[in-house]
């Protein structure tokens, strides 16, 4: 697996969509975004993680495998959220506004411990959807 292409494709995500989020809402004036917001970055960058690793090994991952990168990339989703997080306070402080928790707080943690469950879960079931949807485009006939 490739951490440094999931931490960048995470990256990615996260700040096109806080950018497109902060810019609709101005253009709106609307108060747009939510928890999902938060979690697709994580999701996506799985996703292709998983196509990726069918087209580079020939292979699925194992299950040990597969819980191993849910795990290691649970850990970066989490500290990338809480250095985006923490970043978007001072770099972009309409960003702060439509957070549901001000960083730091009480809730922010909660909030980040069951982020850190559903990112878990996410990692591992997208990583492994991705690496069928692969298998799957592979074995086709026709597919090459």
């Amino acid at each position: 697996m490739n951490y440094l292409r999931y931490t960048a494709v995470f990256l990615g995500i996260a700040v096109l969509s806080a950018l497109i989020v902060l810019a609709l809402n101005a253009w709106a004036d609307a108060g747009l975004g939510s928890a999902g917001q938060l979690l697709a970055p994580a999701m996506i960058a799985a996703l292709l993680e998983g196509r990726s690793f069918v087209r580079e090994e020939s292979r699925m991952p194992n299950p040990s495998e597969a819980w191993n990168f849910a795990l290691l990339a649970t850990g970066l989703a989490i500290v990338l959220n809480v250095a985006l997080s923490y970043a978007s306070t001072w770099v972009i402080p309409p960003a702060s506004v439509q957070s549901v928790t001000p960083f730091g707080t009480r809730g922010y943690w909660i909030m980040l411990v069951v982020h850190s469950i559903i990112y878990l879960l996410s990692n591992r079931f997208f990583l492994g959807l991705g690496a069928r949807n692969e298998e799957a485009r592979r074995n086709r006939p026709g597919a090459s």
